[in-house]
């Protein structure tokens, strides 16, 4: 099983660390890929014809798994097709398998190669909706957690404000001071009394934390593991996350959330989930 990290949560940072973990997730993906990937267009037949899929996730974090999560259990009641996950799948932790797939019931573990969307049969797909659609199933479009959260009384009914993010925080424009300054004028204009959440120990922060401490200077709540994160999602009155796991698995709780983004919309289209309400703090071109 490539375990990338025991922290589910990547260094804040873009720097030799960040970018020699993200060299090392890349060839990682590489090497545990299948040679010939079973094409979009095959897989729902073969799952029929077999009454099993093996899934094999290429990308290790928590958005990535959870995009699969909700087809087991749909599959199985609605077809008879059982579902394995391949161990040669990527986890960024060790965590992220737990949480989406060991407390799973209708999923074994293999180390055989399998499918993941591959050559899919239309063009700016929606995750949820496609990998539910690919298999003719009847479902609501999201992800899917056997996780039960807990009410958080320290914050039962108010605004929570999660500024960390991933690997794809480059990509997605996170590290641009434009939208630094975009994402605190949106706060002042919108949200103003919140709590900010932190992770784990480390007393790093990212730019863009920073930002939001020197301005606001508001209360911190500090998570250390997904199901903590789980249940103050839940907890909270209003969300307002990143473009991350996070977005992925406040879907998965069935909550709306507000997902503050900064780059095209179409970049990211893939894991846009259509309970949540995403603000685009970057007009489109």
């Amino acid at each position: 099983m490539p375990v990338l990290s025991e922290d589910w949560k990547m260094r804040p940072r873009y720097n030799w660390y960040s970018r020699l973990i993200r060299k090392y997730y890349k060839i990682s993906v590489g090497l545990t890929k299948p040679r010939h990937p079973i094409p979009d267009k095959d897989i729902a037949g073969k799952a029929e014809r077999e009454k099993r899929l093996v899934i094999q996730i290429p990308f290790g974090g928590l958005g990535d798994h959870l995009a699969y999560s909700s087809l087991p259990e749909l599959l199985w009641k609605q077809k008879g097709i059982r579902t394995f996950v391949s161990n040669k799948s990527i986890f960024r932790s060790r965590a992220i398998r737990e949480f989406v797939w060991e407390i799973n019931p209708y999923i074994q573990f293999t180390n055989e190669r399998g499918w993941f969307i591959h050559n899919p049969l239309e063009e700016g797909i929606v995750i949820d909706d496609y990998v539910q659609k690919l298999f003719r199933l009847k479902g609501n479009g999201l992800p899917k957690t056997y996780y039960q959260p807990q009410k958080v009384e320290q914050i039962d009914g108010k605004n929570v404000v999660d500024a960390s993010f991933g690997p794809t925080g480059r990509a997605n424009g996170y590290y641009e001071a434009e939208f630094h300054e975009r994402f605190v004028a949106f706060l002042k204009d919108n949200v103003r009394d919140f709590v900010l959440l932190t992770h784990g120990d480390s007393p790093v922060r990212n730019e863009l934390e920073g930002k939001i401490i020197g301005v606001f200077e508001p209360a911190f709540y500090n998570v250390g593991k997904i199901e903590e994160l789980a249940d103050v999602l839940f907890s909270a009155e209003n969300r307002y996350l990143l473009h991350s796991g996070a977005a992925s698995l406040s879907a998965a709780l069935g909550l709306q959330s507000n997902i503050l983004n900064y780059v095209k919309p179409s970049s990211y289209n893939a894991y846009r989930y259509r309970v949540n309400n995403y603000i685009d703090l970057k007009a489109t071109e």
